[in-house]
């Protein structure tokens, strides 16, 4: 009986270190998580003063000139096939002339960086883009037009007419879109934020602004 009182005392022995043990971790880890919470607000303002600070000011310059270097930046190309079909109606006689060809039209759709103004700030750049907008089209009858003239309405002049009218209606699909013209704006801000990080060889904090904004 003795010696069993021993062997438990022992193992009770054994057990209090290991309960002392596990409150201290847990003790330990409070208060990590409290000094953790109390100190966050000032990590960020201590590791800004340990990394290398960006001159937005020395940036924004090196990127205008970057930029009028450029010109324009092309974000979007897009290539649309169709058919086209023209008619010619005659007072009295209504359809006289029906001409009918396969096309090819391409547009790009980007912006002047003349146009897009930067403003330096202390932490970071302000990048005011202005609306994307056609910088390029084109349209050609790409296979031998069908047409039907028999008395004899469908002159070159109105031919040419009639493949004018198709790019124009081409152009305006695009131009009157404001969703995919959003989404051509948006590609131009991402390939800006590209080309400055090629430019200036640094991750850049940027802020991309619609123009319109800034200026009201």
């Amino acid at each position: 009986m003795t010696e069993q009182r021993i062997t438990e005392q022992k193992k009770k022995k054994r057990r209090a270190p290991r309960l002392v043990r596990r409150l201290a971790a847990i003790v330990t880890l409070a208060l990590a998580i409290i000094l953790a919470d109390v100190l966050s607000p000032y990590l960020k303002d201590w590791l800004s003063l340990l990394l290398p600070r960006i001159d937005y000011q020395r940036a924004a310059v090196q990127l205008t000139h970057e930029m009028e270097k450029a010109g324009e930046l092309v974000a979007i190309r897009n290539t649309d096939t169709g058919m086209m079909t023209g008619t010619i109606n005659a007072k009295f006689l209504g359809k006289v002339s029906e001409v009918t060809a396969p096309y090819l039209y391409e547009i790009g759709l980007g912006v002047k960086l003349a146009d897009v103004a930067l403003t330096p700030e202390e932490n970071s750049l302000t990048v005011a883009v202005p609306e994307a907008g056609m910088l390029y089209d084109s349209f050609q009858v790409t296979g031998n037009p069908q047409i039907n003239d028999f008395w004899g309405f469908a002159t070159q002049r109105r031919y040419q007419q009639m493949q004018n009218d198709q790019q124009q209606a081409c152009r305006q699909g695009y131009l009157e879109d404001p969703v995919y013209m959003e989404q051509a704006w948006e590609a131009v801000c991402e390939q800006l934020e590209a080309l400055f990080r090629q430019w200036t060889g640094e991750s850049l904090r940027l802020q991309f602004v619609h123009a319109k904004d800034t200026a009201a």
